[in-house]
């Protein structure tokens, strides 16, 4: 089924978008499923024999991943990509010049029309969202729906780029370059920013360094330096439970940060150098970093891992880990600007390797309109539910929009 009459850009866009089409060529099918057959899988050892994801994956799982992946549809995923309308836009930046950036979208036909920027995170993509622009589009028309849908491939990430090599892509840069994207739509008046993971870094600093973004909403959030929670009450035993699991994650799951942040060069080349390198790096926290009772399919997983081998993600994905790995490396926890004046909402799932409990919350944020907490979900919560993650967001929309915000 087409969703092309969601692609009408609106006649206000500063800038228009091309159309964009994501293909796949015979050569690239080639190389990859030819890899598949040479690359091996590590010989069978204690660790990889364990099947508790204690050690990371198993062997067993990387034998089965692997028979899977190369009897994997590229066509079919080719087609589904495309499914939603996709663009491509180039923002010119001041440190990096004309930088392409990739979106899916769903625009609306509707005079008020919240627009609504999603953002991913690692090792994630805008694929992320698909299962939500499908509900979307089966509960709207393009004359009924009430929201402007942005889903980009965020700076470095997927489809879009880096921006110029002589400089490094920070994680200060990267929101100018979303908040610029949604300028040249023509979306001035106001948008709201939602984000997990890296994704909400950047909607965070949307909201605190640019007046148009209005409201922002985040799955992703936990305690920072500077929270006043002296007089916040204490954590219920259900939210020191997940806490408790977010210290154990931060102790034994968290040396991935360091590698990326200390030595980007190295694992990118250590990483990018095979198919099956990649699967076990990324492939890990799809399975660890979700919702145990709720697993990601292994279609879904190796769909995730085959768009970072094709555009050659994971090397140009490290950035965001250049600030995050001293802070963590000193004991701390990375501080992110985020508004305490405009609307705020977060919605908590129990899989997150994050908490913020809702009393701290409504502590550290006076702003806090919205705050929700779920009883399934994890790291990838639009991907593994998306009807609770998308009814989340809209609730707080709603909200936003009725205190007159978009008026």
């Amino acid at each position: 089924m087409s969703h092309t009459g969601f692609g009408v850009v609106p006649a206000f866009a500063i800038k228009r978008p091309e159309k964009f089409n994501f293909q796949i060529s015979n050569l690239q099918i080639k190389t990859l499923t030819t890899l598949f057959r040479l690359c091996p899988i590590a010989p069978e050892t204690w660790y990889n024999r364990q099947e508790d994801l204690e050690f990371g994956l198993s062997r067993r799982w990387m034998i089965e991943a692997r028979d899977e992946w190369l009897e994997f549809n590229f066509h079919q995923f080719e087609n589904d990509v495309n499914l939603f309308p996709n663009f491509r836009i180039s923002i010119e930046d001041p440190d990096h010049g004309t930088v392409p950036i990739h979106f899916v979208a769903l625009f609306s036909k509707k005079h008020d029309a919240i627009p609504i920027i999603f953002m991913h995170g690692w090792p994630g993509s805008f694929l992320e969202f698909r299962p939500m622009l499908r509900l979307l589009t089966q509960r709207f028309t393009p004359e009924t729906l009430p929201y402007h849908i942005i889903v980009p491939s965020i700076p470095g990430y997927g489809l879009s780029s880096s921006g110029n090599l002589e400089n490094e892509l920070t994680l200060n840069q990267a929101p100018r370059l979303m908040h610029q994207l949604m300028m040249e739509l023509g979306f001035g008046t106001g948008y709201v920013a939602q984000g997990g993971d890296v994704g909400s870094n950047l909607a965070g600093q949307m909201s605190a360094r640019f007046k148009e973004c209005k409201a922002y909403h985040l799955n992703f959030l936990g305690p920072e330096p500077g929270d006043d929670l002296s007089t916040a009450l204490s954590p219920t035993p259900e939210e020191q439970e997940q806490m408790e699991r977010g210290k154990s994650f931060a102790f034994s799951g968290s040396a991935y940060v360091f590698e990326h942040g200390f030595r980007p060069a190295t694992i990118g080349h250590c990483i990018a150098s095979s198919p099956i390198a990649l699967l076990a790096w990324i492939g890990e926290k799809y399975v660890h970093w979700t919702d145990p009772f709720h697993r990601l399919s292994m279609q879904t997983i190796l769909e995730l891992t085959t768009l970072y081998w094709l555009t050659e993600t994971f090397p140009r994905s490290l950035y965001p880990y250049r600030h995050l790995a001293p802070v963590l490396a000193s004991g701390d926890s990375l501080p992110i600007s985020k508004s305490t004046i405009k609307p705020f909402g977060y919605a908590a799932y129990p899989f997150e390797c994050v908490l913020m409990p809702e009393t701290w919350a409504h502590q550290a944020y006076p702003n806090l309109i919205h705050y929700s907490r779920h009883d399934k979900g994890g790291h990838f919560a639009a991907l593994e539910q998306p009807e609770i993650f998308l009814d989340d967001v809209l609730r707080f929309v709603e909200l936003v929009r009725s205190r007159g915000i978009f008026v």
